[in-house]
């Protein structure tokens, strides 16, 4: 296998470096006479192009294959066009790429939701004091930790075991609404 490189910067009969455009501007099965930037003439056949390296597999009327970087082409011309066979397989890979997209977003949507939740865990907590911490979460987002003790609105403190008559104001004289609010939760 050869490989061909090249570096600089992108003509504009260079394709970018996003994974569709990759796929799209070389279709696989497709024919192709590829102009490098070193002046060297490469004809043959898409045999699959990898957009996160920016490359394009050419397999020329030898059989030989060759890797040629997308940014070492100079220009480029489509001798044939795929077969409807070849075509639906492009069609196929296209969309496997978008598949694998959505996959890694919903990967990194769930990782964030994770690490978010570990942030509320009390490895000093009681099983109870971890439900009534969570239940309390549900209600009024802005819950927190303090040691054994849980802070809530940044004016209640709830204190193990987490019993209605644990609640107090950190602030005497603002609050009692959401005090009682809060031992109605922590009682549930």
């Amino acid at each position: 296998m050869k490989a061909s490189g090249g570096g600089g910067e992108s003509s504009s009969s260079t394709i970018g470096t996003s994974q569709a455009a990759l796929c799209s501007k070389y279709p696989i099965s497709s024919q192709w006479e590829l102009t490098l930037k070193n002046g060297e003439v490469v004809k043959g056949e898409i045999y699959c192009t990898d957009p996160v390296a920016d490359v394009v597999v050419l397999r020329d009327p030898l059989k030989d294959v060759r890797m040629i970087a997308a940014s070492s082409i100079n220009a480029s011309k489509q001798m044939s066009e795929a077969s409807p066979d070849a075509q639906q397989k492009q069609s196929v890979n296209d969309n496997m790429i978008h598949s694998k997209r959505a996959l890694e977003e919903r990967e990194k949507r769930a990782i964030r939701i994770a690490q978010d939740s570990l942030k509320h865990l009390n490895p000093k907590a009681t099983t109870k004091g971890q439900a009534v911490f969570d239940r309390l979460l549900k209600a009024c987002k802005d819950v927190s930790w303090k040691g054994e003790s849980i802070i809530v609105l940044d004016s209640i403190q709830v204190d193990p075991p987490y019993a209605q008559e644990n609640c107090k104001l950190l602030q005497e004289g603002s609050g009692k609404g959401s005090l009682e609010r809060v031992q109605k939760i922590v009682s549930a």
